[in-house]
Order: C-alpha cells, then sequence, then structure tokens
C-alpha cells in the first residue's frame, strides 16, 4: 500500500519550459480543463495534492469526528484506491502536501483557523510538518513555533533546495517561516520559526467564490519536478517564480511572477504540478454533498484585467492599496465592530421607548396629560393661572383675566381660554371700543356690563343670557376651556378662565 503511494514520486520528470521563454498565452487559454471527480463521500476536503506517476496523492484538511488523519491514494480516474494511511489524531489541521527529491512526502500541519472561520481564539502553541519516507508505515511529526506566539493561520508549504521547509501564511497574509535550526522529530516543543520576507498577492480581479477576499488568500504552494519552479496559488490567481540555485525565498521575494488565472473555482485550495511540469493541478475544499472536479491549467503569463503578455512585478509595500493592506483578520475585526455598534445603537433605541411608553404610563396614572394622546385635558391638567400675557401649553394653558381690548394671553392646540374666534383661545382679538372710529370693519362694542364671555370669546351670543357666547369664555360642557354654552355660573369669565370654586 505504501509503495502504490509513493509510485512515481522518486524520480522526477524533466521539467516543462516555462512559459516565459516563449510568447505570452492568452487569457483564454487559461481555462481550466477537468481531469476526474473525486468521490467526495470518501475525499472532499482536499486541502493538499501532489500528481504521481499513477495518480494523485491527496489530503483531507480535518480528520473524521473522532478518527486520525488520512492520506488518500488516486488513480488517473479520481477513484480511491488501496487504504488510506491514517496517522496521529494529533495532527489539527493539515493544508498543504510537498514531496522533495528524495520522494519523501511531506504533509503541512500548519493551519489555525480564526474564531470567524470556525477556529479557536487561542492560537496553536506549536504547528508541524509530517515527513512519511518512501517505506514508511506513518509520518513522523516535527513541531515548529513561531517567536511571539501569535495566532497564525497558514496553508502553503515549499521546500528549499536543501530541503528546509517554507510556511506561507494566508492570515496575515504572505509571511514566509522556516525553521531556524534543524528539524526535531518526535518533540514537544518546536524548533523556533524565523520570518524571512514576505509575499503579496495582488488585486487580479479574477472571478471566485470570496471576491476580494479570494485575491489574497494564500491556499497553496508547489514545487515544478526539477525544482526550477515554484508556484502559490490564491483562491483567484496561480503566481509562479523562476528558481536560481534552489533559493526559493529568494525567488520569491525578489522575483517577477507570472500569473496565471484560476477563475471560478468552487474553493480552489491545493496546487501541484503535474509529474512532466507542463501543468497546474488543482483541487478543491468543499463539503460532502458538494462534487468538484480536479482541473488542470496550462500555466500563462497575463496582466491581471489587461490581457496577456505582459510580466507584473511585485509591489513594493509603499505601493500597496488599502485592500491588499488588510488581513482577513483585520476584516473580521472590522465587521464584529459593525456588528457590535449595530447592537447598541438597537439597545439603546430598546432603552428609549421603553423609558418613552413609561412615562406615557406615569402620566396617564397620575392624571396628567400623556404625550402622543388625542384626549382633551381635564381640569386638572391645565397648569394655575399666570399672569396676563403667559403662553398656553401644548393643550393650552388657563390664561388670567384679559384686558379690555381683548389681547389676552391665548392658549396654542387645544386654545387658552377662549375659543375658535376669541382673543384668549388662539384666534384675533377684538379691537378696543375706542378704536372703533379706527376700525370700521368690525361691528359696535357690546356695552361693557354685558357678561364677559361675549368680550372675550369674540363672536356675539345668540341673546343677552349669562351664560356666554357660543364660543366664548363662558360656563357648558367644556366650561373649562371656554368651549361651549350651557348651564353654569353668571359669570363667563370666571367659568371659562379661573379655577373652580
Amino acid at each position: 500500500m505504501v509503495t502504490s503511494l509513493f509510485l512515481g514520486l522518486a524520480a522526477p520528470a524533466a521539467a516543462a519550459p516555462s512559459p516565459s521563454a516563449g510568447a505570452p498565452q492568452s487569457a483564454a487559454a487559461g481555462a481550466g480543463q477537468p481531469v476526474c471527480t473525486p468521490d467526495s463521500q470518501k475525499i472532499n476536503e482536499i486541502s493538499g495534492l501532489v500528481a504521481t506517476a499513477t495518480g494523485y496523492v491527496a489530503v483531507n484538511d480535518s480528520a473524521p469526528a473522532g478518527g486520525k488523519a488520512r492520506i488518500f491514494t488516486l488513480d488517473t480516474a479520481c477513484k480511491v484506491v488501496g487504504t488510506p494511511i491514517n496517522y496521529d489524531p494529533t495532527a489539527r489541521d493539515p493544508e498543504d502536501l510537498a514531496v522533495d527529491k528524495n520522494g519523501t512526502l511531506w504533509i503541512a500541519d500548519i493551519g489555525d483557523n480564526m474564531e470567524s472561520t470556525g477556529g479557536s481564539s487561542t492560537p496553536r502553541p506549536t504547528v508541524a510538518v509530517w515527513n512519511l519516507p518512501q517505506g514508511a508505515k506513518a509520518p513522523v511529526i516535527n513541531r515548529l513555533a513561531y517567536p511571539d506566539g501569535k495566532k497564525r493561520d497558514a496553508e502553503a508549504l515549499l521546500l528549499n533546495g536543501d530541503g528546509t521547509p517554507i510556511i506561507i501564511t494566508k492570515d496575515p497574509v504572505g509571511e514566509i517561516w522556516v525553521p531556524e535550526g534543524p528539524l526535531q522529530p518526535n518533540t514537544t516543543k518546536g524548533v523556533k520559526l524565523t520570518q524571512r520576507g514576505t509575499f503579496s498577492p495582488q488585486e487580479t480581479k479574477t472571478a471566485n467564490p470570496l471576491a476580494f477576499l479570494g485575491w489574497k488568500a494564500i491556499t497553496g504552494a508547489a514545487s515544478s519536478p526539477d525544482g526550477s519552479r515554484v508556484v502559490i496559488r490564491t483562491y483567484s490567481d496561480a503566481y509562479e517564480f523562476d528558481v536560481q540555485g534552489g533559493d526559493v525565498i529568494k525567488a520569491i521575494t525578489t522575483g517577477k511572477p507570472r500569473i496565471t488565472p484560476l477563475p471560478n473555482e468552487a474553493r480552489g485550495e491545493a496546487i501541484t504540478y503535474s509529474t512532466d511540469g507542463k501543468q497546474y493541478i488543482t483541487a478543491s475544499d468543499v463539503p460532502a454533498d458538494v462534487k468538484a472536479p480536479i482541473l488542470k491549467y496550462t500555466p500563462q503569463n497575463v496582466t491581471p484585467g489587461k490581457g496577456g503578455g505582459a510580466v507584473l512585478p511585485t509591489p513594493k509595500p509603499d505601493d500597496r492599496s488599502f485592500l491588499e493592506d488588510l488581513t482577513l483578520q483585520d476584516i473580521t475585526y472590522m465587521v464584529a465592530a459593525l456588528g457590535v455598534l449595530g447592537l447598541i445603537l438597537v439597545v439603546a433605541g430598546i432603552i428609549g421607548i421603553r423609558r418613552s411608553r413609561a412615562g406615557r404610563r406615569a402620566a396617564a396614572a397620575a392624571g396628567g396629560p400623556v404625550r402622543g394622546s388625542a384626549r382633551a385635558p381635564a381640569d386638572d391638567d391645565l397648569p394655575p393661572p399666570s399672569d396676563d400675557n403667559a403662553p398656553g401649553t401644548v393643550y393650552g394653558a388657563r390664561p388670567a383675566a384679559a384686558t379690555t381690548r381683548g389681547a389676552a394671553a391665548g392658549g396654542t392646540v387645544y386654545g387658552g381660554g377662549g375659543g375658535l374666534g376669541g382673543g384668549p383661545g388662539g384666534g384675533p382679538a377684538q379691537p378696543d371700543p375706542r378704536d372703533f372710529d379706527r376700525q370700521p370693519s368690525y361691528p359696535p362694542p357690546p356695552p361693557y356690563d354685558q357678561p364677559r364671555g361675549f368680550q372675550q370669546g369674540g363672536y356675539p351670543p345668540p341673546s343677552a343670557s349669562p351664560q356666554g357666547a357660543v364660543y366664548g369664555g363662558g360656563g357648558g360642557a367644556y366650561d373649562q376651556r371656554g368651549g361651549y354654552p350651557g348651564p353654569g355660573d353668571h359669570d363667563g369669565y370666571e367659568r371659562g378662565y379661573a379655577p373652580h370654586r
């Protein structure tokens, strides 16, 4: 079983010429071509892939519930052959595969998802690379540790010319890490990692399920069979670099990549070279109910958004846009902050509504006016009388005695002491009888000994009854406001403007 797993791995094939050696490829030539579709009930979350002479080796990015991590062998039709290799359940999040020049298989157990993607808020104390030499029955663990103890999620593994593993992080974007010293198999304390630079994906505008996030998220990497080239992929594109003298880090940090679009993959994570080095082979990490084919691409050399032909330099840090400087963690924090702000506003609104309702209930229980109520206020709602010029309230004040000119203080919404036409009720005041010769449009004033409701109300009563005018200030059903006539006090002024006695 182990032998069949490594058929074709020990002898790397000669590398195919890079597209940079010939004419630039057109964008249309880069469409992914289906190779075969794995049985998603057996293997579906493919995060690492290696091509062999008889098919592929693949790894899921998580172990089955309660089970061990597994390595699968697929034939050229993507069918699982043989028995998967089960290894230690301490493998937490395998994300990539690589093969060195001796045919040893390396498994990158380097994932550490953020909380927003189902991970823990606590960083892993160590990450690991497992190595499985030919003929071995199970891989061996080699633990590694970030020097600052901070949380990092990584999904891409490359091997330097001398066999040193190279980790490229997904979040933060593009940090390049290598061990400070030789690996220490089967130890609990990880060898310290040191950062050796960064790789910055570009805003390619290539269509993918995660939109602009997919342009930056690094999900896999691979070396060509002869080691002369390496490729790093995102959810949307593949970046290929030429390697001189086995120095992969120098190639990534100083070289000019050739970009191949990988548009609209289901959730493209894995990438490898074909055994002849002429094509990229990719796979997606999808749920068990989704079938996603393994795809192949011819490497290209395109300028994003401008067609084929140009070679794009890697941008300098100070040339990057705001979007390029954002990490997935930054975006997660921004979304969380907006959520918290929205929650605060909702809570504040609820508190305001509840306080408003409580105030209205308290006012109703006390018999006072209730804001927003359409009822006319009771006599007890009204404020005590004030001076002649005191304004009304929302429901109208109860002004004091009017002047002989009819300009007593008026109410507002419901009127003060008078009615619709009277001065105290907010309508126009009647002129002073002494000014009649200057106001010929008004009827002659009544005698001053007539009921005062006539003087204050504004309209003459139907008779000289002591109850006041129709809209005057006299007593009646609404005599507190001077609204309608009716039996009551002789003095309409007292009933219309003064408190009950």
